[in-house]
């Protein structure tokens, strides 16, 4: 063959349109047209070879025209795969390692990152630990023990409700609020003092063991002292007094005055441990008790307020009915019941 490549390739077309193509030969045509190859070339060449066409079938021609731009194009088409297969090995060795340099960047970027949330989680979990608050409750005619997050021991009596902070061991100042009547044995924590606030008074303590009773429908508020030293603190912060072992501290609601007295505690503390006792107490205030501790209502003749009846006794395990009857025994009153309600008149 000549060095004419325009000639060279027509005399390969037509030796491969006969079928006579050597193996030599078809390697020459095909690096010819992977040298030359452009689409609209190849068409020129599909076309001068179609309108040089003589004596033969349009259809069958076409047919085998259409053949050799499938094949032509498939040979190149193999070249071109090839050889982007070897540029995305590249290219994925690439992304692999980076990926890998990314994991390495990511494993303590996702420890701090879980680190920080532990610690955000934790923090939230003591704020919010801090402003939550607990009530418990000793409903009419019940009394409760309990003890608090700080080991402080707490009893309250009928119709009683303390409320506290969860976080109350972990608090500068452990302070908890009581309505109604409670004793308490405080933990010791001189740095920590512990404050019991009642409606119109506080009371500091520090490793001590003292009775509040501040009932709403009571015109005093009290607290008597077993064990150590409590003050009594006003609403604007003032120290009003200190009491000592043995020593009751009395608030008038109405005229905020404080009295001091030698008391035997007690007659004040024993209810916390299931009795009720009584020296020489009235019948006003003996009533009282009565209907907190049975949790009933009394009704008591206004004649008897002022009689001057006083009462001695200890109550226990005694139902209602057996305590009235004790009552009617030791002074001249009747006592009828309807219900869970109690009626105490005079017998004159």
């Amino acid at each position: 063959m000549g060095t004419n490549h325009e000639i060279d390739y027509k005399y390969l077309r037509d030796r491969m349109l006969s079928g006579e193509l050597t193996s030599a030969e078809k390697d020459d045509l095909l690096s010819y047209v992977q040298a030359s190859f452009q689409d609209h070339q190849l068409d020129l060449l599909m076309r001068e070879h179609w309108l040089g066409l003589e004596n033969q079938e349009i259809v069958a021609d076409e047919m085998q025209l259409q053949l050799i731009k499938y094949q032509i194009l498939s040979k190149i088409n193999q070249k071109i795969n090839s050889s982007k297969k070897e540029r995305p090995l590249f290219l994925s060795n690439l992304k692999n390692y980076l990926l890998r340099i990314a994991a390495v960047l990511f494993i303590p970027l996702l420890l701090g990152s879980v680190f920080v949330i532990y610690r955000m989680d934790k923090r939230l979990d003591q704020m919010i630990a801090s402003t939550a608050n607990q009530r418990v409750t000793a409903n009419p005619g019940s009394r409760v023990h309990f003890t608090l997050p700080d080991q402080t021991e707490v009893w309250l009596n009928s119709g009683s409700m303390l409320e506290y902070p969860l976080a109350l061991n972990q608090q500068d100042s452990r302070i908890v609020k009581l309505s109604g009547q409670g004793y308490f044995k405080v933990a010791h924590d001189p740095e920590h003092p512990f404050f019991v606030e009642t409606n119109g008074l506080s009371i500091k303590a520090l490793g001590t063991s003292f009775d509040v009773s501040s009932y709403d429908n009571d015109k005093q508020i009290s607290s008597t002292l077993e064990e150590g030293s409590i003050a009594l603190i006003s609403l604007d912060g003032k120290e009003v007094t200190r009491i000592h072992p043995g020593q009751k501290a009395i608030l008038d609601k109405t005229t905020r005055m404080v009295v001091v007295r030698d008391v035997e505690t007690i007659l004040t503390t024993s209810w916390k441990d299931g009795k009720l006792i009584f020296r020489n107490t009235t019948l006003s205030d003996v009533t009282v008790q009565l209907e907190r501790w049975f949790n009933c209502k009394i009704h008591l003749d206004p004649r008897l307020k002022d009689a001057g009846l006083m009462y001695t006794a200890t109550i226990q395990d005694e139902t209602l009915g057996e305590v009235l009857k004790m009552i009617e025994i030791s002074t001249r009153i009747k006592t009828l019941i309807k219900e869970r309600e109690v009626y105490i008149n005079s017998k004159n």
